[in-house]
């Protein structure tokens, strides 16, 4: 097991995850059009360039040279770091790697001197529960227009001692 930096040429690596990932995710909670529409715009290797390009760090979860999940996130101005992104492929999901990642998340943040990590979590999704038991706590209830969709979040954060 090894998490490290992904660069761009990891970018096929990391949208493979995001395609083993994104449909089953989401299929019960929101349409196939705005599955389709936000895919387009979030997983592509196009849409993942662009992100890196912006400024977003992406860590990879390899075991044995294969990637099983990925996390992104970016420092904030604030004193916040965001993690707009956290997937890990189904079939290896309740094994800790998700939670791994998220703990070499934290680590940067200490390190960084940041004072809490937030992100989104759709309000259907049963990632919520993995968060809470991690320890995020729910800061507030959003609704976001995204193209003609709406993201009906919920907003977590998780303070950093």
């Amino acid at each position: 097991m090894k998490i490290r930096i992904a660069f761009v040429n990891d970018i096929p690596k990391i949208a493979a995850v995001a395609a083993a990932t994104w449909h089953t995710t989401y299929k019960n909670i929101i349409s196939q059009e705005q599955i389709d529409f936000m895919y387009e715009r979030m997983y592509t290797q196009t849409a993942l360039l662009e992100q890196m390009q912006a400024g977003h760090t992406f860590l990879i979860y390899l075991d044995n040279e294969e990637t099983l999940g990925f996390v992104s996130y970016f420092i904030r101005e604030d004193g916040g770091m965001y993690i707009p992104k956290l997937y890990v492929k189904p079939d290896t999901q309740g094994k800790g790697i998700g939670k791994n990642l998220l703990n070499e998340v934290e680590k940067i943040a200490r390190k960084n001197k940041l004072q809490f990590l937030e992100l989104n979590v759709n309000r259907k999704n049963p990632a919520m529960y993995f968060y809470k038991k991690i320890g995020f706590e729910l800061h507030e209830k959003v609704d976001i227009a995204y193209g003609k969709f709406w993201l009906n979040d919920y907003v977590l954060w998780k303070q950093i001692s």
